[in-house]
C-alpha cells in the first residue's frame, strides 16, 4: 500500500508532465467529516496530487497550481515539520512529521514548477489580451 500511495501510475498525466519527489505521512484534509489520513503529496511539473489511503484503495486528488495561494512550513518540537497548502485564505491541506531532507527536495521542486506554470499562464493571458487589443484597434 505504501508504494501505491507514492504512485500516479493509474492517473492520466499530461503528455509532458513529470512527477517530482513525494512526501508521505499524515495528511490533515477534510473529507466526508474525517480529518486525518495516511497519504502522500506529489508535485508534478503541472499540478499537485494529494493521494489519500481510503480502505484498501488510494484516491488521487489533483490541485492545479493556480489554485494554491500559499505554501508554509513550521517546525514543532513534539510533531516535527509540517507543510501547509493554502487555497484562498485558508489552509486546506497539511502534512505533519515530514523529514527535513525530503521536505527541502519537495519544496524546491514544487516552488520551481509552480512558478513556471504560473508564469506560463500569466504570459498566455497577457499575450491573449495584447492580441485581442490589436484586433479591436
Amino acid at each position: 500500500m505504501h508504494r501505491k500511495l507514492k504512485s500516479l501510475e493509474d492517473v492520466e498525466l499530461y503528455k509532458d508532465e513529470v512527477i517530482g519527489p513525494e512526501l508521505v505521512g499524515t495528511i490533515e484534509y477534510e473529507k466526508d467529516g474525517e480529518h486525518s489520513f495516511y497519504g502522500a503529496i506529489i508535485p508534478t511539473t503541472h499540478r499537485l496530487f494529494v493521494n489519500i489511503r481510503e480502505a484498501d484503495t488510494v484516491k488521487h486528488h489533483p490541485v492545479e497550481y493556480k489554485e494554491i495561494t500559499g505554501i508554509t512550513t513550521e517546525n514543532l518540537l513534539m510533531v516535527g515539520n509540517i507543510i501547509h497548502i493554502w487555497i484562498g485564505n485558508e489552509i486546506v491541506i497539511s502534512m505533519k512529521s515530514v523529514s527535513d531532507g525530503k521536505l527541502d527536495k519537495f519544496l524546491n521542486y514544487l516552488y520551481k514548477h509552480r512558478a513556471r506554470r504560473l508564469r506560463l499562464d500569466s504570459d498566455a493571458s497577457i499575450s491573449h489580451t495584447q492580441h485581442h487589443d490589436q484586433q479591436v484597434v
